[in-house]
């Protein structure tokens, strides 16, 4: 097929999170334009919103988290179609982005007191997936905790309310919290969220793979060259964080430390996107039958091209033994 121009326009749907501080340093730092991308960036809620919005037609390459594109494509397998969403890279492997909180004046202060409580979350992300091996490892009855799902903008000040007894919530939004409730130890942060490892992937469609492969090597590597500039001033990439989602530099993160960046395809991307898959089987989410392997999921060759060194499962297209429903 012929390719496009890389000087035709790119869609590109971000989030304002930790986990996409690669997004914000190559918009900030002209790194995209100096990759050649006539590039327009939007922030969505949520991982799981710019997965809409690349479904949908809206966004060229959208940022998420595993789970609500597994969720997706369990429910909806691929079929070979140019609109079928694939992953081309994971840029972030982070225990560290993730928290279940609650405040002090409730007496929470073990995950064992959260039984017969209300938990927020935003369903259909990595916190319910997050709540689900949560629950498991310290052995709370699901059934015992009534889990309200709420967009994770209203989950601060549904805790404040009084509305959950906890919640489970992603940077920036951790640190909002903190910063209404400024005394210290306000807020409890409960232990064993650092079971989970969070991917933050780069997803786009057959067609664009197809289609305008030179856009996404241009794309990869303004990603790569992102994630050094982040590598070589730790510090001031996170004062441009600090500053994008409206807090001080101070302020700015439960650890002060960023998450463990770089472009990759490993088997733990595949471990992680196979647990999901158990989850999705345990929890009675939607699942389609025949399903394809996880492999499928994924079109490694972009990335081997521009780094060989970071892709560690098969290339070329292959299937797992199928999914059972």
């Amino acid at each position: 097929m012929a390719s496009a121009s890389t000087h035709d326009p790119v869609r590109l749907s971000g989030v304002s999170y930790l986990a996409d501080l690669p997004t914000l340093v190559a918009l900030e730092e002209g790194i995209f334009e100096r990759h050649d991308l006539n590039i327009t960036v939007d922030r969505q809620l949520s991982g799981k919103h710019n997965l809409e919005a690349l479904r949908a037609g809206e966004t060229d390459f959208a940022l998420m988290a595993p789970s609500p594109l597994v969720l997706d494509l369990l429910a909806a397998p691929h079929t070979g179609e140019a609109t079928d969403p694939l992953i081309i890279a994971s840029l972030v492997y982070s225990s560290r982005l993730n928290h279940v909180v609650a405040l002090a004046d409730r007496g929470i202060r073990d995950p064992s007191d959260l039984a017969g409580g209300r938990v927020g979350l935003m369903a259909g992300t990595n916190t319910e997936f997050l709540w689900w091996l949560y629950t498991a490892l310290y052995r709370l009855d699901p059934d015992d905790v009534t889990v309200i799902d709420l967009p994770v903008s209203e989950l601060p000040e549904a805790l404040i309310r009084g509305d959950i007894d906890a919640a489970v919530l992603w940077e920036p939004w951790t640190t909002r919290l903190k910063t209404r409730l400024p005394e210290a130890g306000a807020v409890i942060f409960l232990p064993g969220v650092d079971i989970f490892i969070e991917n933050w992937i780069l997803v786009t469609r057959r067609g664009m793979l197809e289609q305008r492969r030179e856009t996404v090597d241009r794309l990869l590597s303004a990603y790569q060259e992102a994630v050094e500039v982040i590598d070589d001033d730790p510090t001031r990439a996170l004062a441009l964080y600090a500053e994008d989602v409206g807090l001080e530099a101070e302020q700015a993160l439960h650890d002060p430390d960023p998450p463990l960046l770089g472009l990759s395809l490993d088997w733990s991307l595949l471990t992680s996107l196979q647990q999901m898959v158990e989850w999705a089987e345990a929890t009675g989410k939607p699942i389609a039958t025949p399903q394809p392997g996880i492999l499928s999921w994924i079109d490694a060759r972009p990335l081997q091209k521009l780094r060989p060194a970071a892709v560690s499962i098969p290339v070329r297209d292959a299937n797992l033994e199928a999914i059972a429903p």
